[in-house]
């Protein structure tokens, strides 16, 4: 036996049986990651020891050159087990001993796939939908009944309206618009209220907010400053007011040359990287394909199969004919001619940087024969008026049409995106890696949305309202179990630095707009849609510690902490400060703490109110939409 077979072996030992429909989640919960870490660098799509590969579950069902390594049902019997056992000889992985919590995962896993008989799809009618909501209240429903889950009851009206507004505004609902709401009495007013928002002024500023994280990275000082003076702001926060098609908003980025009056500004995307190709292509990457493919640049993806290393350097020598110019305005040249690069393999094998994509296609270009001295002339150009000299052929503008046109995985990415700011964690997850690694959790949902958002040009703001207006975004959310990936509750989804800034100020009875105070939370809460969930020691601080933060709770004529100090009865203040910050009524056990609190400063009440505030605004629950 080959010395990566004794590695799984142990893997099954000490676990408990599992029940059969539990094999796929033991797979995605935890055992795919442990072989992608432990053993897929000899055993995957990179090397195959022995013939051995173990990336995939058909793949470790096949076995190696000399048999099948696991009976599925029986760890015992399975030829992995004794590579994987303390002191097996050979033992698998070399000078390393799995923990026993490892072993016990792969073991339930094995043990799991015994029980699990193959399940023949039942034939159902063709199903047909005349809008999206339809269809993803359809396919959810499919899957809470296929995983035998009882899905979480619809939201309260304070639940929504604060989990609408942070979505769509960016911000917390005031007092006032949460009164409102709550007093309306038409039967269809969340449908109202969504519709009301997407036409607002906040809802594009909102989104600007969240894309230009994602497409840019955060933005602070002198950066911010050029992207607002650039252009970029605007270019980006109009796209979502006008709803322009997505497939447009992404070609002006690539293309680089603003070529009509609404495009003014996309051209920053390229221009902010500083003629700096490679970090170029790992950003458009994950717009253009749903996923990234940094880890390609030195060899094929070592675990997603169909990512290769061409097309990380495709997409490289798409960008490599840009050059940056600043005259009075931020121009990105191009080339009409050099370019042309190799890349060399883990065999030292040089190939052609040819722009092919993932999707299967190439961008065609005649290559000069290797020892030819190319000549730039006039007629490589044509005149692009305002935006100077334009190369006959494009390499940017190629991979623009390319992308954006017949591409089925920009609209894969753009609804896989849209699907993790709503509800907290994509149908395909990470939301950055949509690739063979990570199939989606509701397949057919996500093609459907994926045609329909194309087949309706790119419209942002109808899927945006298609998945506001479905049930599973009214889930409440629920301290019953679920897997994740099920979509059975609400998610708790941290807030972005923006929104928070926003939201406390308002908490506070201020303004909601002021500098200072979001740069420090973009500098304390940077990330948009992390993959992990953590708190900081610089969060911390900056909750606990930061006088910018805790000056907006000190009494001050008009303000919050002012008004709940001038209300006759304590409950009454305690009320009032739940429902401005956190947008409902405190329970039994809150009210009483509150009340308590505020007692013990009876002769400060502005101040004791302040305070109350303060510490809803900085505890988990503010922090979070739910």
């Amino acid at each position: 036996m080959s010395r990566p077979l004794a590695f799984l072996l142990s893997l099954f030992l000490a676990a408990p049986l599992v029940r059969a429909n539990d094999a796929a989640a033991l797979w995605s919960g935890g055992v795919q990651a442990l072989l992608d870490q432990n053993c897929v660098k000899c055993h995957g799509p990179l090397k195959q020891k022995n013939k051995l590969e173990l990336d995939t579950v058909e793949a470790i069902l096949k076995g190696s050159e000399y048999g099948p390594v696991i009976v599925p049902g029986k760890p015992e019997e399975s030829s992995l087990l004794e590579a994987l056992v303390a002191g097996a000889d050979p033992h698998m992985p070399p000078k390393k001993q799995l923990s026993p919590e490892d072993v016990a995962k792969v073991r339930a896993w094995i043990a799991a796939l015994g029980e699990s008989a193959p399940v023949e799809k039942v034939a159902r009618a063709e199903v047909t939908f005349t809008e999206p909501t339809a269809a993803i209240d359809y396919f959810l429903k499919e899957g809470w009944q296929t995983r035998g889950l009882t899905p979480a009851p619809l939201c309260d009206d304070s639940a929504f309206v604060r989990r609408l507004y942070l979505d769509l505004a960016g911000r917390i609902p005031t007092r006032e618009e949460t009164t409102a709401f709550l007093m309306e009495s038409a039967p269809d007013k969340r449908q109202l209220l969504i519709d009301r928002l997407l036409a607002s002024d906040e809802y594009p500023r909102a989104f600007r907010e969240i894309w230009d994280t994602l497409l840019m990275g955060r933005n602070a000082g002198r950066r911010e400053q050029r992207r607002r003076e650039s252009g970029w702001f605007d270019f980006l926060e109009s796209a979502f007011k006008q709803n322009r098609p997505w497939n447009e908003v992404v070609r002006a980025m690539i293309v680089a040359r603003p070529e009509k009056p609404e495009d003014k500004g996309a051209q920053w995307f390229v221009f902010e990287r500083r003629n700096e190709f490679q970090p170029i292509a790992e950003a458009i990457a994950p717009v253009i394909y749903g996923t990234k493919v940094d880890c390609a640049q030195c060899h094929d993806h070592p675990l997603a199969r169909e990512i290769k290393q061409g097309h990380y350097w495709g997409l490289v020598a798409a960008f490599n004919r840009s050059k940056n110019v600043e005259k009075g305005a931020t121009v990105v040249n191009e080339s009409a001619i050099g370019g042309f690069v190799n890349f060399t393999n883990l065999k030292k094998e040089s190939q052609p940087a040819v722009i092919m994509l993932l999707n299967g296609r190439t961008v065609k270009e005649d290559w000069p024969a290797a020892d030819a001295k190319q000549e730039e002339t006039q007629e490589s150009y044509v005149d692009g008026g305002p935006l100077g000299k334009v190369p006959k052929f494009s390499r940017r503008a190629a991979l623009a049409d390319a992308v954006t046109q017949e591409n089925p995985l920009l609209a894969r990415a753009f609804v896989n995106y849209t699907w993790a700011i709503l509800l907290g964690r994509g149908i395909v997850n990470p939301v950055d890696e949509m690739n063979s690694k990570n199939p989606p959790s509701h397949p057919e949902l996500l093609d459907w949305l994926s045609r329909d958002f194309a087949a309706h040009n790119y419209d942002m703001r109808r899927l945006i309202r298609a998945i506001a207006s479905s049930r599973v975004y009214q889930l409440a959310s629920s301290r019953v179990p679920s897997p994740p990936e099920a979509f059975a509750a609400a998610h708790e989804r941290p807030l972005t630095a923006e929104t928070l800034a926003r939201s406390a100020r308002l908490a506070s009875g201020r303004s909601a707009e002021e500098t200072g105070l979001r740069q420090a939370f973009a500098g304390a809460f940077p990330d948009v849609l992390p993959r992990v969930q953590r708190a900081t020691i610089q969060q911390a601080m900056l909750l606990a510690n930061s006088e910018q933060l805790a000056g907006l709770f000190k009494p001050e004529p008009g303000d919050a902490a002012e008004r709940l100090g001038a209300l006759e009865k304590i409950e009454e203040r305690v009320r009032e400060a739940f429902q401005m910050a956190l947008v409902r009524e405190p329970d039994a056990d809150e009210l009483a703490q509150g009340i308590a609190y505020l007692e013990t400063r009876a002769s400060h009440p502005a101040d004791a109110a302040g305070q109350l505030l303060w510490a809803l605004v900085t505890g988990p629950e503010f922090l979070t939409n739910h």
